[in-house]
């Protein structure tokens, strides 16, 4: 029994293990609910099964396969089978895909393997592209709060609290759960472990390859460096969409009549993650810095060969001048410094170049932020770095630790096996306890800024330091600077 109605699980994987598709945690968010804050989900009485799960938000990608719908405000559950007395440790999985694709349901996400070792799994899917992230000043004006865009974490935040309000039921511990998510579903930890709206919600956190490259994060109303105000870019976008909007009509009355499919067509899917003085009453690297986010032990790693997903073959326009020219493009008055320090002998290497370069400015020297930030602050951190190549020409790239985390492996040879058993022990162990160690892997020391400590995952596991130190000193201090230059506009 839920707080909305009765629910039978189905199957799972393993005989062992039962599985729970497709429960709403909130409201379709269509209709007059499209872009506000999630609303409770509908009550029902009779049994619902949930053998099928729920469609995925909207997106461009893969649209011939699986359920799309802009109602997609669905949870699924994996739990052992056998009820013990002792509640279990929660993990909850926020999907990853740039917030323009993906869902929880993706086979790779499969909760089997983790709820056969002693935890309740949840996987969620949330709103995505311009119905997860649009603002507009229409929209913050008939806030309460005078906010718009972010209803893809307020719905990450609706499903933790039906975590709080339900799991108990599934045999789940609502004073033990932990976060983790991959890529965008780790950029939404980061941005959960900051905001105030938060508390209580989770216990322990667990980012892996957070996308936070600087640029995602803007101002909901004004301009900085990395572009206009995410209004102003709504406004812009709204402006193409309704063209011949009159001025006695209603915007938003108008945007919430057009077809779903119509929006996801014809504007703009990727939106910045807006500071807008609710959800994050300050931007988020710096509620880190204050030491404002939550108090929760922390592991964040990244992959060796993050880049190679994302660097187009022919980098940088393919010569050592087009490259110089975009180093000052990006970085501006330091780009000399960073085209110096990444330079490529030939125009041969340029694409290892913007690998690299990709894999330090949107990975690594971040995540090096947020432990360092969170280290300094007193809370618990544990860093890895991902070295195993996986898949070819890509290496260790970005999301390849994934099967490994859920031990969904085709095949595995026995090296994947292994490696795949010592990633479950650690983040299985630190659901339990909030520190990773335990008796059947090596040990892994504690991050900490003085130290500067990370595990690295590979057919052998051992502790190195420095990653990519020298990379992340050049970056910080560039960044700092545009920070700051960007404060004194405001």
């Amino acid at each position: 029994m839920t707080t909305s109605g009765p629910v039978q699980g189905t199957e799972s994987r393993s005989p062992s293990v039962e599985v729970f598709k497709g429960i709403p945690y909130a409201a379709p968010p269509t209709g007059d609910l499209r872009w506000r804050p999630p609303a409770p989900a509908a009550s029902w009485t009779e049994v619902r099964r949930c053998d099928q799960f729920g469609p995925r938000s909207l997106q461009k990608s893969d649209r011939g396969g699986g359920q799309q719908s802009e109602d997609c405000l669905y949870l699924n559950i994996w739990k052992p089978r056998e009820r013990v007395e002792a509640k279990q440790p929660v993990m909850v999985w926020i999907h990853g895909g740039g917030f323009t694709q993906g869902s929880g349901d993706q086979p790779s996400y499969d909760g089997t393997q983790l709820a056969s070792r002693g935890v309740v799994l949840v996987s969620i899917n949330y709103r995505l592209g311009a119905l997860g992230f649009m603002a507009h000043p229409a929209l913050s004006a008939e806030s309460p709060h005078g906010s718009s865009g972010n209803y893809a974490i307020l719905d990450q935040i609706a499903a933790l609290r039906w975590v709080q309000d339900n799991i108990e039921k599934f045999g789940g511990d609502p004073e033990n759960v932990t976060i983790f998510g991959e890529s965008a579903g780790g950029t939404s930890v980061y941005l959960l472990t900051a905001t105030p709206l938060s508390k209580g919600l989770f216990h322990r956190a667990i980012l892996q390859s957070p996308w936070l490259d600087p640029a995602i994060f803007r101002d909901l109303k004004q301009k900085t460096d990395y572009g206009p105000s995410v209004e102003a870019e709504g406004k812009e976008q709204v402006q193409k969409l309704l063209a011949d909007l009159s001025d006695s009509e209603d915007v938003l009355a108008k945007l919430r009549s057009l077809p779903a499919n119509e929006i996801l067509d014809n504007i703009k899917q990727r939106w910045p993650v807006a500071t807008d003085g609710w959800i994050f009453p300050k931007p988020p690297y710096q509620i880190y810095a204050d030491g404002d986010q939550r108090e929760v032990p922390v592991i964040i790693g990244t992959n060796r060969d993050e880049g190679t997903m994302f660097a187009p073959r022919k980098a940088f326009g393919g010569t050592l001048e087009t490259f110089e020219q975009a180093m000052v493009e990006r970085f501006g008055k330091d780009g000399k410094r960073v085209a110096d320090f990444y330079a490529p002998d030939s125009k041969n290497d340029l694409w290892k170049v913007a690998v690299q370069q990709i894999t330090d400015v949107w990975f690594v020297q971040p995540a090096r932020e947020f432990a360092r930030a969170m280290d300094d602050h007193g809370r618990e951190v544990w860093m890895y770095h991902f070295t195993k190549p996986v898949w070819g020409w890509m290496g260790a790239a970005h999301a390849a630790e994934i099967g490994y985390v859920f031990g969904n492996l085709p095949e595995p040879r026995p090296e994947d096996a292994a490696l795949s058993s010592t990633f479950m022990d650690y983040w299985i162990q630190f659901a339990k306890t909030g520190d990773p160690n335990n008796q059947n892997q090596p040990e892994w020391p504690r991050f900490t800024t003085a130290e500067d400590q990370h595990l690295l995952m590979d057919k052998a596991i051992k502790v190195a330091s420095g990653l990519r130190s020298e990379a992340c000193n050049l970056l910080d201090e560039i960044l700092d600077a545009k920070r700051r230059a960007n404060e004194s506009v405001k």
